[in-house]
């Protein structure tokens, strides 16, 4: 009677066991299915390259965390939808690999085993008594684990495929040829009188003219463009709204943008370079050569995602890159970069934001970075834009542009703009009647004339030879660099009769309006130094190594492009002794509430500050040497220019930032 009734117990807890743990089961069925980890909530991530380790993904939408079970014999292959089966390594690494299914390869297959009461799935390699098994670190691997380790443990969730839909505002004609009805004489032909969206119309495609649709309680623009509809000019067909540029470009000038946008189709010719469609551009122009004279800074591109299954050959979703350039001006494979952003759905309402502008360089405060700075769905991309000190405006523009196959329909909604201008007080210069010598910074010697006409100028050692003293002549927007004994410097092309771009002397008495003899001078306050620009060429005076003086392309970090203005009344006889300058300094910039001024070789000035709009926020008359500000209420964070006038009514200038 015990025999039997222990044999009893025994096959009862043999059958229990077995409701639980069931070899060899099946998935629940032939579908797609996402592997989320019981104990983490993520999903298997295959990691589309070969013999490289899957990942876990915190979301199980994108297709690389897609996985089919493929039955091999008593096994089963877990297929990714986007490349090919898992391998269980031998070391207990588990990676993607390239083959396809089904594959009979013993470290390929895999069994199941289900947790009935659960409803989740231990997943063992082929018949090894290790498990996949998401590890603490993030890695994934095959190890032996216990059944109630959750780690081990896996949710199948089917991913079911919903059919993608056609938008109350869609234009689904099969038709994308031109109508004469919308073949406007002019870019800015026909807009609606009380449009929602700001902006001014660029409308160049004949395919339809901007109209506006009333969709999930919100006023959409309407943006829709084709293939070679662009009746006027050579260019790709777009639909666009300009924004009124900043034009200044001192620290705290922007440009800023917002609204939502909804994707419903884009252009697709089979090919990344030319497919895609373009939502939104930052826009600024920038002195001197390359390019545009009014390029793209950054294009915000939207590419075409094609579903599979039902909806196969559909748009289904868009991943947004950014088309940046790489120098100013840049243009084509060369001159710009495309990076990936992120995806959005068909038909997803989508915030975005774009800000540009130029503010401090977090890692040196005496320079400034012109910005792009994009939102798109609460996620932040910034961007600082090359050589920023040859950046003149910041603009915006939004809407719909490209499209070499196809068609391309963005809706915008909820559009706001604004712009903010700073004149760039750091670097302005202001005409003084002294005479100079210019003595460059990174090797001491002096700008020296020639005394004959179309002759190079050279440089000396000495500043004291009257051929070495010069003044700025204001010339309209610009300056001349005048010579005491001749006439004003010429900057030459690259056929110049000195050479390829070297400076020669002339006689031309100033003012002169001359493309070739005007330069915008650049005073940095903070070393006080000075870069001459040809005009807005782009090319700064230079003393080149071997000795000659051109005007070159330059940083604002080559000593060579940076030159000494010395008033002839200060004595240069102890040459190294950084020659008893007058100046006035502000530091710690940027501050917070406790700066100080400072004011050396200047006895008795009055000091005043301003805010960006002129108001006087200080006034103080000192004889001594610093000014020192504590815990300052009065400055709130922003911008200030200081001011000091000394007794003998020079006037130095410099900036302030409050943060």
């Amino acid at each position: 009677m015990k025999k039997n009734t222990y044999k009893s117990i025994l096959f009862f807890v043999f059958a229990l066991c077995s409701n639980l743990i069931i070899a060899q089961d099946a998935p629940p069925s032939d579908g797609v299915f996402r592997l989320q980890n019981v104990a983490t909530g993520k999903y298997l991530t295959d990691a589309g390259a070969s013999a490289t380790a899957v990942t876990m993904s915190d979301n199980g939408e994108n297709p690389n965390t897609h996985f089919r079970f493929v039955q091999i014999g008593s096994f089963y292959n877990i297929d990714s939808e986007t490349f090919g089966i898992l391998r269980a390594k031998g070391t207990g690494e588990v990676v993607s690999t390239s083959k396809a299914s089904p594959a009979a390869d013993t470290d390929k297959t895999w069994t199941l085993h289900k947790t009935v009461t659960e409803n989740v799935y231990r997943i063992e390699a082929r018949t090894s008594s290790k498990f996949l098994y998401h590890e603490e670190d993030g890695s994934v691997t095959n190890i032996v684990a216990a059944e109630t380790d959750d780690r081990s443990n896996w949710n199948l969730v089917l991913y079911v495929q919903t059919p993608v839909e056609v938008a109350p505002d869609e234009d689904t004609s099969s038709s994308i040829g031109c109508s004469d009805e919308f073949r406007n004489p002019s870019r800015t032909g026909p807009d609606l009188e009380n449009k929602v969206n700001v902006g001014t119309i660029d409308d160049r495609t004949c395919y339809s003219n901007y109209s506006e649709s009333s969709v999930n309680g919100k006023t959409w623009g309407v943006y829709n463009i084709t293939d070679e509809s662009n009746h006027i000019g050579t260019k790709q067909p777009r639909m666009e709204r300009s924004l009124s540029r900043s034009s200044k470009t001192g620290v705290g000038s922007y440009a800023r943008f917002t609204g939502t946008f909804r994707i419903l189709e884009v252009g697709d010719t089979g090919s990344f370079n030319s497919s895609g469609s373009y939502l939104a551009q930052a826009k600024g122009k920038h002195s001197g050569e390359g390019g545009s004279a009014d390029p793209a800074i950054l294009l915000y591109r939207a590419h075409p995602v094609l579903g599979t299954g039902i909806n196969a050959g559909k748009q289904v979703a868009f991943d947004i890159y950014a088309e940046r350039i790489l120098e100013r001006g840049g243009e084509g494979s060369t001159g710009r970069e495309v990076v990936f952003l992120k995806r959005v759905n068909k038909n997803e309402e989508v915030s975005f934001e774009l800000e540009v502008g130029f503010r401090t360089d977090p890692n040196d405060d005496t320079k400034k970075v012109h910005y792009c700075d994009a939102v798109i769905g609460g996620e932040a991309f910034n961007y600082n834009i090359p050589e920023p000190e040859r950046g003149l405006e910041s603009g915006i523009r939004y809407g719909a542009y490209r499209v070499r196959g196809g068609r391309a329909q963005f809706r915008w909604a909820n559009t706001t703009y604004q712009k903010v201008e700073v004149e760039d007080t750091g670097d302005s210069f202001t005409p003084s009647d002294d005479v100079f010598r210019l003595r460059n910074v990174a090797t001491g010697q002096f700008l020296t004339d020639a005394g004959v006409s179309a002759t190079p100028v050279t440089m000396t050692d000495s500043g004291e030879p009257t051929n070495t003293h010069w003044t700025f002549v204001e010339s309209g927007s610009y300056f001349n660099i005048d010579t005491q004994v001749g006439g004003i410097l010429r900057a030459p092309g690259s056929g110049g009769p000195g050479g390829a771009y070297v400076i020669v002397s002339t006689t031309k008495a100033p003012p002169a309006s001359d493309t070739d003899k005007t330069w915008t001078i650049y005073h940095n306050q903070t070393e006080d130094t000075y870069r001459f620009e040809s005009r807005t060429a782009g090319r700064f005076l230079y003393h080149n190594q071997d000795g000659t003086v051109t005007h070159s392309t330059a940083s604002a970090d080559d000593a060579r492009s940076k030159w000494e203005a010395i008033p002839t009344s200060q004595s240069l006889s102890v040459s190294t002794n950084t020659l008893e300058k007058a100046s006035l300094k502000v530091y710690p910039n940027p501050a917070k509430s406790n700066f100080t001024i400072a004011l050396s070789n200047i006895s008795e000035a009055d000091v005043i500050i301003y805010n960006t709009l002129g108001k006087l926020v200080y006034k103080e008359k000192t004889n001594t040497g610093d000014i020192k500000f504590k815990n300052n209420s009065n400055l709130t964070p922003g911008i200030y220019l200081i001011k000091a006038i000394s007794g003998e009514g020079k006037v130095f200038h410099t900036k302030l930032i409050i943060r």
